[in-house]
């Protein structure tokens, strides 16, 4: 909007319910948002620069054809007022707003059309989540963390009724393993909220994610049409509270942290799981250097992961867990061509092969982390990494 609605234009009459949804500043936002939430009427402001609010009609009618539109400009041309009618505009009003006014067009637009219809007695309010946010971190980088992380989200999508989430900062690399192209990212939603604004919707943050097929939603950091904007001093504090609220859990696949990041961040967790190997000393250096910035009193929510284990690793799980000091919570065995057919495929393995030995021993980490029933083995099986 170039300039706010008038105050109090929300408040219906008796027999109506309004929710109002946040604004967008980004035609392509209101396209992509169409697709994930159920709007009655739409809000298009003629006026506002570099976008023709009456083609973004045309699109947004064409992409859910049950939302009216509503259009607001000071512009009553009549050229203006054709444009709106073959663009299948419901009404145009023209600035400035009186609340009186466009509360009377709402009305009259919701009076004429089938729209969704609520009971007074079958309001049912849905208890409030209060999801748990896992770091899946590590102190270098190729160990196979961002892999990690997707297949512990897809696994629980798979394994229980829960919301999923999925927050890739890590380069977009999740939605290769997921077969997505997120056209939006966090940054874009970073770029479009003030400073000071204490909390996001829901909705708002559900209109920059891409729904996975089996149930989860992804989340990258930056899309394929993301424009680089201000991020707010607060932005993931804000983020990850309303991660809590929106998901049951979310996963957040982090790039490599700084000393002051880490200090910033890990806080805001309550479960960091450390992805390290014990095929080389760098990797057990740099998982020691990053456990050692760790504040002790956020110790106990540490989960070690040692990653594409070996029989031919140089380094002994018993030296490993004595060197970094701290107990390792799974072994994940090295299946170097599992995953890369996975990748290709643009799936995770824990769905692709959900039988092999390194889905097993995923789900039995999922079992550690999340309480998860564990799938019965056979007993003729054998399991050459364990557990302790």
């Amino acid at each position: 909007m170039t300039e706010p609605l008038p105050e109090g234009w929300q408040q219906m009459p008796e027999g109506f319910v309004s929710e109002v949804m946040p604004g967008v500043e980004r035609p392509e936002v209101v396209l992509i948002s169409l697709q994930t939430t159920e709007p009655d009427i739409l809000i298009l402001d003629a006026d506002f620069p570099d976008y023709d609010a009456f083609e973004l009609a045309r699109q947004s009618i064409v992409a859910r054809p049950s939302v009216a539109v509503l259009v607001i400009s000071e512009n009553n041309a009549p050229d203006q007022l054709r444009r709106a009618m073959l663009a299948g505009v419901e009404e145009y009003l023209i600035k400035p707003l009186e609340a009186d006014a466009l509360r009377e067009s709402l009305v009259a637009i919701a009076s004429n059309r089938t729209l969704r219809t609520v009971e007074a007695d079958q309001v049912v309010v849905a208890a409030p989540i209060n999801g748990i946010i896992i770091g899946v971190m590590s102190g270098k980088g190729g160990l196979g963390k961002t892999t990690i992380a997707t297949n512990l989200a897809a696994l629980l999508a798979k394994a229980t009724r829960k919301s999923i989430g999925l927050v890739g900062f890590e380069s977009g690399d999740g939605a290769v393993l997921l077969s997505l192209q997120p056209k939006m990212g966090l940054l874009d939603m970073a770029g479009s909220m003030d400073a000071d604004e204490a909390a996001y919707s829901q909705e708002w943050l559900r209109q920059f994610g891409t729904p996975h097929r089996n149930g989860l939603m992804y989340w990258t950091w930056q899309g394929t049409s993301t424009r680089v904007g201000d991020i707010p001093d607060d932005f993931l504090p804000n983020l990850f509270e309303t991660c809590r609220r929106t998901n049951d859990y979310t996963f957040i696949d982090f790039p490599l942290l700084s000393e002051e990041e880490m200090g910033t961040v890990l806080p805001l967790l309550d479960i960091i799981v450390v992805v390290s190997s014990t095929s080389d000393l760098l990797a057990l250096r740099s998982t020691k250097s990053f456990l050692e910035l760790v504040p002790e009193e956020l110790r106990p929510r540490m989960r070690i992961v040692v990653n594409r284990s070996d029989p031919t690793d140089m380094i002994s799980k018993e030296d490993f867990a004595s060197s970094v000091g701290h107990r390792i919570a799974a072994i994940l065995p090295n299946d170097p061509q599992l995953t890369a057919q996975a990748i290709n495929m643009g799936a995770p393995f824990i769905i692709t092969s959900s039988q092999g030995e390194l889905s097993h021993q995923l789900r039995t980490l999922g079992e550690l982390l999340f309480r998860l029933p564990l799938v019965q083995e056979d007993s003729k099986s054998k399991r050459r990494f364990s557990f302790f």
